[in-house]
C-alpha cells in the first residue's frame, strides 16, 4: 500500500512567540507570589516570636506566685578579684568576668524546662563548667525565627553558651535622660526596670501600671553586632565608643550578654543617634542590637510587658514615651504607643 505523505495531518504545537509569552505570563506570576508567600512566612515567625514572649511572661507571673516576687534579672556573689564588685571570673576564661545567676535560669522550671532545671546546679554560676552543658542547650524560646541562624553561640566569653534573642529591660542610663532630652536625671529608683538587678522585685514597686512597664524586650541577633538592619562594618566600630563590640581574630563579635543563662544578657537602655553606633541618643528600637532593643521584623520590635501581654513597638517610637515604658516608678504620664 502506498503511503502519502501528503495526507498527514499536523499536530498542533507552541510555537516559539507562545513560548515566550507562557514563559512571562508563569513569570509574573512567581513575582506576584513569591512576595505574598514570604509575607506568610514572616507573619508566622513574628506569631512564633510573639508566643515565645508570652511564655516567658506566663513563666514570669508563675515564678511570682510561687515566691510572691519577680525575679531579679541578675544575682551576683560575694565576688572575685579582679572583677567588679559581685562579679566573678570565668572559670575557662579568667580574664573575663560575669554576674551569678540570670532571671531565666530561675524561671526555667515554668517555661517547660524541668529537664535542664534538673540538672542545672544552682550552687554554680551559670557560667561554670559544671553548667556548661545546660546552658549550650539551644532552647527555642529563646530565639526569635526570623533571626537566621539558630545555632548562634557565645564564642568569646562563656564560650559554647547558647544565644538567646531576648533581654530584661533592667534599668534607664542616666545620660538618656541629661544628654537626649535635656532634663534633671531622676532618682536610681525611678530609672529602674520592672526586672531590676540584684533584688526581688515586688510587683507592687510597679507604680507605673504593669501595662505600662517593660519587662523584656528582643534584642535578636547577637553575638553579632547588628546595626540599622546590617551587620556592623568596621568603619561603624571606629565610630563606635561603648565597650559592648570587640574585634576577635578580626571578626567583630559582640561582647556583651550573648547566652540565654547569662545575667549580662540584659540591657540599660542608653539609645543611639541616627547613625546606629553613637550612644545616647533618640533611636531606642532597631538602632543596634547591643544592650538595645533590636529585631529583624520590618518595621518595629516585639516587647512584653509586666502584665503578661505582647505588643509591636514601632522603630519610630517617640524616644520619651519608650523610655517611660521602660521605667517601673517613674510617675510619667505615657499616652498611645
Amino acid at each position: 500500500m502506498r503511503f502519502d505523505t501528503h495526507c498527514r495531518r499536523r499536530r498542533p504545537g507552541f510555537t516559539i512567540i507562545e513560548l515566550l509569552v507562557v514563559i512571562a505570563v508563569i513569570a509574573i506570576l512567581i513575582a506576584l507570589l513569591v512576595p505574598a508567600v514570604q509575607q506568610a512566612r514572616e507573619a508566622a515567625r513574628r506569631m512564633q516570636c510573639r508566643n515565645n514572649l508570652k511564655q516567658m511572661g506566663l513563666a514570669l507571673h508563675n515564678y511570682s506566685s510561687a515566691h510572691t516576687v519577680f525575679p531579679p534579672s541578675e544575682l551576683n556573689s560575694i565576688g572575685d578579684a579582679g572583677c567588679e564588685p559581685g562579679e566573678i571570673s570565668i572559670e575557662d576564661n579568667l580574664s573575663a568576668c560575669t554576674d551569678y545567676q540570670s532571671w531565666t535560669a530561675l524561671c526555667l522550671p515554668f517555661l517547660d524546662q524541668q529537664a535542664i532545671a534538673d540538672s542545672y546546679d544552682f550552687n554554680s554560676a551559670w557560667s561554670d563548667l559544671t553548667n556548661r552543658p545546660e546552658v549550650s542547650t539551644q532552647l527555642s524560646v529563646f530565639q526569635c525565627p526570623s533571626t537566621a541562624n539558630t545555632q548562634r553561640v557565645d564564642r568569646h566569653h562563656a564560650v559554647g553558651a547558647a544565644a538567646t534573642d531576648y533581654a530584661s529591660v533592667n534599668r534607664v542610663a542616666k545620660d538618656v535622660y541629661s544628654d537626649v532630652f535635656g532634663v534633671p536625671v531622676p532618682s536610681q529608683s525611678a530609672r529602674q526596670g520592672a526586672l531590676a538587678e540584684y533584688e526581688a522585685n515586688l510587683p507592687a514597686s510597679i507604680l507605673d501600671g504593669m501595662s505600662n512597664t517593660l519587662m523584656v524586650a528582643e534584642c535578636a541577633g547577637r553575638p553579632d553586632p547588628m546595626v540599622l538592619g546590617e551587620r556592623m562594618s568596621d568603619q561603624q566600630f571606629a565610630m563606635y565608643r561603648d565597650d559592648e563590640v570587640v574585634r576577635v581574630n578580626g571578626r567583630l563579635i559582640a561582647d556583651g550578654g550573648v547566652g540565654w543563662a547569662d545575667p549580662d544578657a540584659g540591657f540599660h537602655v542608653k539609645g543611639v543617634r541616627s547613625d546606629g553606633v553613637t550612644v545616647y541618643g533618640p533611636v531606642f528600637v532597631n538602632g543596634i542590637n547591643t544592650g538595645e532593643t533590636y529585631s529583624f521584623h520590618s518595621g518595629g520590635a516585639q516587647v512584653l510587658f509586666a502584665d503578661g501581654s505582647v505588643h509591636f513597638l514601632s522603630s519610630n517610637i517617640d524616644g520619651w514615651v519608650y523610655v517611660s515604658l521602660c521605667t517601673r516608678a517613674g510617675g510619667e504620664v505615657v499616652g498611645e504607643f
